[in-house]
C-alpha cells in the first residue's frame, strides 16, 4: 500500500515490504497459508507491528502501535 510505505517513511520506520501482487502463484499461496491465522480474508496491506497484525491501511491504530501522534 503506497499510503502505509508512505507514512512509515514520513517517520522514519523501517520496514520489510513484500508486493503479493508480483510474487509466483505457488509463493503466494505459501504466504497465504502462513497469514491465514492472521487474515482469514486475505487483504491487503498487513501490518505487523510486534506481535500485532493491522489489516488494512489502519492509519490511527498504526499511528497508535508505533507510539506516533497522529496529525491529521
Amino acid at each position: 500500500c503506497k499510503a502505509l510505505k508512505q507514512l512509515l517513511d514520513a517517520h522514519d520506520i523501517e520496514y520489510e515490504s513484500t508486493d503479493v501482487d508480483l510474487m509466483f502463484k505457488d509463493e503466494r499461496d505459501e504466504l497465504f497459508k502462513e497469514m491465514a491465522a492472521f487474515n482469514e480474508k486475505k487483504a491487503f496491506p498487513v501490518t505487523f507491528i510486534n506481535d500485532k497484525a493491522i489489516i488494512g491501511f489502519q492509519r490511527r491504530l498504526i499511528m497508535e502501535e508505533l507510539g506516533l501522534k497522529d496529525e491529521n
